[in-house]
């Protein structure tokens, strides 16, 4: 590993962003990965094509123990930085990405999904609002025909006005949240306390709801949109696979204590930090 780091470190030393640039970051882009190997340097490319200036944020990928060449594939695309969390888990592997990343504004995103060239950008100007603590958006999956529809509603018209409802109807605050594809401030995840540890279903939504009721407003914006890839829809069905996030969301909104203990007070494993600056 040691060579690997050196050699990666010689080709592309001057495109990585040394230490002391890092300290007055906007923007740290955290992806938690799992044996994509495959898929993660598409993902960093269009991250290195984004608007914002390529000084104003890192790009720190968290390989959550991959058995494949997660790591090295994510260092030879131009991250700046890969950090090796051993507990396997979503939020675990998020909030490695929170502890060992800078930006005030912390943007996740998955190792298959792929931003526009404003994602950045237009995550900045939405958290510049001083009423909005996080924002999320939809994910393309590129379906067609029915399923599209379904989607193209569900994204653009039922989410973004989902908070809004369930506090009409029983007077608790909700926020919706797509793992894959959301950001916040770094001063609103330290108040709740880091991301809660959650291994994957119900991650998003669990985060969610603690900044609603703990900080502040979360808004889903159906124009904040990544494209993604359909193949847990295609590996566990399309209707139970959205019947799987609509009960792990209801369960969060009417069950989740938000005094319970988060990931910040849960002891997590020591993680190996691959750094190139």
């Amino acid at each position: 590993m040691q060579f690997v780091s050196e050699a990666l470190n010689a080709v592309r030393g001057d495109e990585r962003m040394r230490s002391e640039e890092r300290a007055n970051l906007r923007y740290s882009i955290v992806i938690p990965a799992l044996n994509e190997a495959e898929n993660i340097a598409v993902s960093i490319n269009a991250l290195l094509d984004q608007t914002v200036s390529r000084t104003d944020y890192e790009i720190v990928v968290v390989d959550n123990a991959s058995t494949d060449k997660t790591a090295e594939a994510a260092l030879l695309a131009g991250a700046d930085k890969v950090v090796v969390e051993t507990q396997r888990g979503t939020n675990f592997a998020r909030q490695r990405g929170l502890v060992e990343s800078s930006g005030a504004i912390v943007a996740f995103l998955d190792a298959d999904c792929l931003p526009p060239p404003d994602w950045l950008e237009r995550a900045g100007e939405i958290l510049d609002r001083p009423d909005v603590k996080a924002v999320s958006g939809p994910c393309d999956f590129g379906f067609t025909g029915l399923p599209w529809l379904v989607d193209l509603i569900y994204a653009r018209h039922f989410i973004p006005k989902l908070d809004r409802l369930l506090f009409f109807v029983f007077r608790k605050k909700a926020g919706a949240i797509m793992g894959g594809n959301f950001a916040a401030r770094r001063d609103t995840l330290d108040a709740i306390g880091g991301l809660p540890p959650f291994k994957f279903h119900g991650d998003d939504s669990a985060v969610a709801m603690l900044i609603s009721r703990k900080v502040g407003r979360v808004v889903f914006d159906g124009n904040f949109r990544v494209k993604s890839s359909p193949r847990r829809f295609e590996r566990e069905g399309h209707l139970r696979l959205v019947l799987t996030y609509a009960w792990y969301y209801l369960k969060n909104y009417f069950f989740l204590d938000v005094g319970s203990p988060t990931v910040t007070e849960v002891e997590i494993q020591t993680s190996t930090a691959i750094v190139i600056q």
